[in-house]
């Protein structure tokens, strides 16, 4: 069996190959890493860096609590391990992974797994919802803010409405709205979140790519305009 297994892997499309490395550093296939989990996700790294792949491999997101009964902590696990794409390595180190560094924290927990379905999405060519799904994680993150900085908001809240709130409590120039609102005009004009009506949206790979990009540096952006602002 682990002879055809191989020979699949040989043999098979890019997606399914990624499916599979997906499913190797799975929590459920810890026993086959001999508890090596997050060695074998940086030695996956190291080997797709080395052929300028343009892939990367996510680190579990792991929350820590109290135990009911108070006999000590328990970990839980917020997000498996992904093979997300990475741009280019400039991109990958100065937002994307900025950007899932930031999201591994619990508050946001809900932000990263809506920008995490959008890589996914991206990779499975889905980029209308990959846009989609960026925008979202970027909401839960000013939403987030808000609630931490104690800025005032509501559930119901646009993204303009989210980021203006931000703005005028951190004292931004008005000049900052125009970029930072990109990803959600690109949701408004673009994405799968408003019916097309009599012309269908297609989303091109490159507008997704910008998407995500765009996405992963307001988010940093703003974390540290929100959390550094005197």
């Amino acid at each position: 069996m682990t002879d055809d297994a191989l020979e699949f892997l040989r043999i098979c499309s890019d997606a399914h190959f990624l499916d599979a490395v997906e499913y190797i550093v799975h929590s459920e296939a810890w026993q086959c890493l001999g508890g090596q989990q997050k060695e074998v996700v940086e030695r996956l790294n190291e080997f797709l860096n080395v052929d300028d792949l343009p892939y990367f491999v996510t680190k579990q997101v792991w929350e820590t609590s109290e135990s009911g009964d108070f006999r000590g902590r328990v970990m839980r696990i917020l997000e498996e391990s992904k093979v997300i794409p990475k741009d280019s390595q400039v991109i990958h180190e100065t937002a994307i992974e900025p950007a899932l560094q930031l999201l591994m924290q619990p508050a946001f927990c809900h932000a990263n797994a809506e920008f995490m379905a959008a890589l996914e999405d991206y990779r499975h060519q889905k980029f209308g919802d990959c846009v989609t799904k960026c925008n979202s994680s970027y909401e839960s993150v000013m939403k987030v803010i808000c609630g931490q900085k104690r800025f005032g908001y509501t559930q119901g809240d646009s993204t303009a409405k989210l980021l203006r709130t931000i703005m005028g409590k951190t004292e931004m120039e008005s000049f900052w709205e125009t970029p930072l609102m990109v990803v959600g005009t690109l949701r408004n004009k673009l994405s799968s979140a408003h019916g097309a009506g009599e012309t269908a949206k297609v989303v091109p790979e490159h507008v997704a790519r910008y998407a995500m990009n765009m996405t992963a540096s307001a988010i940093v952006f703003l974390h540290d305009q929100a959390y550094t602002d005197k």
